[in-house]
């Protein structure tokens, strides 16, 4: 019976890289796919591409929202002990390490980027205002209260919170949501089917948020 096992992880999580390596090396798959594509993986292996090349290809506006992601990420990473994208690496590593196949799933990140640039004016300067705000309030830190509940960014957030903060992205930054979240859920579950005619086990590795859609979209 084919077998696709979703491993949900936070990209700057510590949990997560023990998460995966454990769930590998106890499912022995046939196939380990993470939620890249090969020119993310060589770019996080080696480092990101120049500044100036990504403004030329991005325009001002949405190089911007994108260079404040990235150095969010960045930060929560530092503060953690792990650089985000660790966790893909990890599987990665661990799968050639039991001499398992690698598929890299994600869309293309040029096709990513080119998709966000025709998200409009006005929810690309909304975001920009909202990372703004969260790069300078002070319980930015390593754990956040909300709502009488203390989240541990080192570890994946509950399914719970996953999914209030999805719902959140869904109402108010529709455009990026459906760039960012539900094509890419359509097109790497276009993939795991792939792989699933040639493979009879694969451990899919991507991020918390996209677990249930590709739940939905991959069905039984």
């Amino acid at each position: 019976m084919k077998k696709i096992i979703l491993v949900p992880t936070s990209h700057v999580a510590k949990q997560s890289l023990k998460k995966v390596k454990e769930v590998i090396e106890k499912e022995k798959p046939d196939c380990v796919a993470v939620e890249l594509d090969i020119n993310r993986y060589y770019a996080i292996r080696e480092g990101e591409s120049s500044s100036m090349e990504a403004l030329k290809r991005l325009g001002f506006l949405t190089f911007l929202f994108y260079w404040i992601l990235k150095r969010l990420q960045s930060w929560l990473g530092k503060k953690l002990g792990i650089l985000p994208g660790s966790e893909m690496i990890q599987a990665v590593d661990v799968a050639r390490i039991e001499r398992v196949k690698v598929a890299f799933i994600d869309r293309n990140i040029a096709v990513t980027l080119e998709r966000v640039k025709s998200i409009s004016w006005r929810e690309k300067t909304k975001l920009i205002l909202y990372l703004f705000k969260g790069l300078t309030i002070d319980y930015l830190t390593l754990k956040i209260k909300r709502d009488e509940k203390t989240i541990d960014l080192s570890k994946v957030p509950p399914k719970e919170l996953i999914e209030q903060a999805m719902e959140l992205m869904r109402k108010e930054f529709p455009q990026l949501y459906r760039v960012l979240v539900e094509e890419r859920d359509q097109y790497m579950a276009a993939r795991l089917r792939q792989l699933s005619e040639e493979f009879e086990k694969i451990v899919a590795v991507t991020g918390a948020g996209h677990t249930e859609g590709l739940k939905k979209l991959l069905g039984d």
